[in-house]
């Protein structure tokens, strides 16, 4: 037999709110005990007539025998007022009562502010009538209902204390949290009870049936069921979302507590927010984590940024967790102080953006003259060589993806969107005065498919003839890894240049090992830049890459002219070959640049005949 939970006490009292508040925490069905009553009483009611013990009398046994129905126990709200009521319950049931107390002003002030029906001598009656159990749980209606199903849970389960605690049940939390309970460790869940959301704790406690996760929507007492030093896990949309949770959270924080933000936020925000841990004495750690619901679920790749002491103890638990490298060591690291992660998360994805694009492009590139199957077919046999990645992999599955034996993809609107992450990692190549130029063409490329109506009136206007011509798919497939290899090199180089300005002392091999599974830029090239980071800064250094692109340059060029002949727009493509001639020419047209700055704004310059710590300035309008 299972157990029900009777919710008792006065009409305002809160019984309904309360009861169904705790049927989800508890996961278990709720029940009003006013839907049970035979039409007799029903019709005395609605006549203004009380009801008497006679009266009252079948009700109660009906409800008996409902409670002994119940194979998954259930919450009942019910008044039962008298000892009376109770034993008629309570025969042949396990029933564990629950008094809701409260004295007569506090409750009609709150009947009076939800203008309840009950009248004052009505509600004066039902005090006179009621007999408090003297067993049971008591719980004073002075304050909110979360805090009074806390204090309930609390009494009705021995309190036990998770390893791990996660706030945020959406798509990335909840497979975060199935990872941590197929481990073997404890976990408390939190998801804020909104009427969106209300769901999300119950839905989550309901699929898992696991004994070793508690699911909370008191913030409270989602704090209190951790143990000491809390780790909590922060897996919420970034910005003002984290400062919300963290100004509620840390009230309920102990010296020594650690907080892990999860989600894609700004480096520059994680900082603030350390500092601010850092006053309040608990840890702040910020972890980029890549690899979507999948990498969550399976073993994500993580970039965590803080302290070694707070690392140090969520260590085992986050390895345990994350994928594995190519040594089976786990995808994740200590990669540099504060903001660190997080920065370097958000250049991660401002290579992915790079990557995507670059895709993009050859598709463009092959699509007259293949189909959808036929490029996919092509790409599955570049995915067995040195091309292969998982956005390879990624973009195969999608060209092959059929609806009512059409593609797919020949369906979608031709409108890229983009988050924070991709804009951000520009603005810190531009900040940081480094020339990632290919991420930066990614991001421009998606705010120019955002132009759909002007795009399509100037095709229509201009009306321009299309040719079809094969094209070299061994030249394609080159030209593409030598973009991707100068994709990379910017985005590490970015890495690096921001670490030395930030003082992370950020190991690139060491980020480089931790992308190389479980995130989206999983790939065959990680693998083969890995040893070559731990000899070199950048990639340029080294001689084999340098000859490798030497030697793919006349590709790039042939099928870029190929490409804008037929007026293909490749932004990526084309910024990774102008990057190569920029970088690779000793002496560049910028003196003229410098000399115009000079000739409008007495900004100096430096001479090729004069110390390097020597500036000039010209009068430039006069000769001699």
């Amino acid at each position: 037999m299972r157990k029900a939970y009777i919710i008792m006490g006065v009409s305002g009292s809160g019984k309904t709110t309360v009861g169904q508040l705790l049927a989800k925490q508890l996961a278990i069905p709720f029940y009003d005990a006013d839907d049970f009553h035979p039409k007799s009483n029903i019709e005395k009611m609605e006549s203004g007539i009380p009801l008497d013990d006679e009266d009252r009398k079948p009700w109660l046994l009906k409800l008996k025998e409902e409670i002994r129905s119940w194979e998954q126990g259930g919450v009942l709200a019910c008044s039962a007022l008298k000892e009376s009521y109770r034993e008629i319950l309570s025969e042949g049931n396990s029933i564990q009562w629950i008094y809701l107390d409260g004295d007569y002003k506090t409750i009609f002030k709150r009947m009076e502010a939800r203008n309840h029906y009950m009248k004052p001598e009505l509600l004066q009656s039902q005090f006179e009538t009621l007999e408090p159990p003297s067993y049971g749980i008591l719980v004073s209606v002075d304050q909110t209902p979360e805090a009074i199903v806390s204090k309930i849970i609390s009494n009705i389960q021995p309190m036990k204390r998770s390893e791990f605690g996660i706030i945020g049940m959406g798509v990335m939390g909840r497979s975060l949290a199935k990872n941590i309970l197929r481990h073997g460790f404890s976990l408390s869940a939190y998801n804020r009870y909104t009427e969106a959301e209300k769901e999300v704790i119950p839905s989550l406690l309901s699929e898992l049936q696991n004994e070793d996760i508690q699911g909370f929507t008191n913030l409270e007492a989602f704090v209190e069921s951790l143990v000491t030093p809390r780790k909590i896990l922060l897996m919420i949309p970034a910005g003002s979302p984290v400062d919300a949770v963290l100004e509620e959270l840390t009230p309920l924080l102990s010296q020594g507590d650690i907080i892990m933000d999860g989600g894609n936020s700004h480096y520059k925000d994680t900082q603030r927010r350390e500092k601010l841990a850092k006053d309040q004495k608990f840890h702040y750690l910020g972890i980029g984590i890549s690899g979507g619901e999948e990498g969550a679920l399976l073993g994500p790749s993580m970039m965590v940024g803080g302290d070694s002491l707070a690392y140090n103890i969520v260590k085992v638990l986050l390895e345990t967790i994350s994928a594995k490298d190519f040594n089976n060591k786990p995808c994740i690291s200590l990669l540099g102080a504060n903001g660190g992660g997080h920065f370097i998360k958000t250049i991660h994805n401002g290579i992915e953006y790079g990557e995507m694009q670059l895709l993009a492009e050859v598709y463009a590139l092959l699509k007259p003259s293949l189909s959808n199957d036929e490029i996919a077919e092509l790409f599955i046999d570049w995915n067995t060589g040195e091309t292969g990645s998982f956005l390879l992999e990624t973009t195969i599955a999608i060209l092959q993806k059929k609806e009512n034996k059409e593609s797919l993809l020949d369906k979608i609107w031709d409108v890229a969107s983009s988050k924070g992450t991709g804009t951000w990692s520009s603005i810190a190549a531009l900040e940081q005065g480094f020339p990632a130029t290919i991420l930066t063409a990614a991001v421009m490329e998606r705010a120019v498919s955002n132009t759909k109506e002007l795009r399509t009136t100037l095709s229509e206007r201009l009306d321009y003839e299309s040719f079809l011509a094969t094209i070299d798919t061994e030249k394609l497939k080159e030209a593409y890894q030598f973009a991707r290899l100068l994709n990379h090199q910017q985005g590490l180089q970015l890495i690096e240049t921001t670490s030395n300005s930030e003082g992370w002392d950020v190991d690139l091999s060491e980020v480089v090992r931790v992308w190389t599974n479980g995130c989206i830029l999983k790939s065959e090239l990680l693998k083969t830049i890995h040893p070559i980071m731990g000899n070199h800064s950048i990639l340029l250094e080294d001689t084999a890459i340098l000859k490798k692109l030497k030697h793919s340059e006349s590709a790039v060029v042939d099928i870029l002219v190929w490409g804008m002949q037929q007026r293909n727009a490749l932004p990526c493509l084309s910024a990774s070959l102008q990057y190569w001639y920029g970088i690779i020419t000793a002496f560049s047209s910028a003196n003229l640049i410098q000399a115009q700055r000079d000739a409008f704004g007495a900004h100096t310059y430096k001479r090729i005949d004069a110390p390097k710590d020597q500036s000039f300035t010209t009068n430039w309008k006069t000769n001699g």
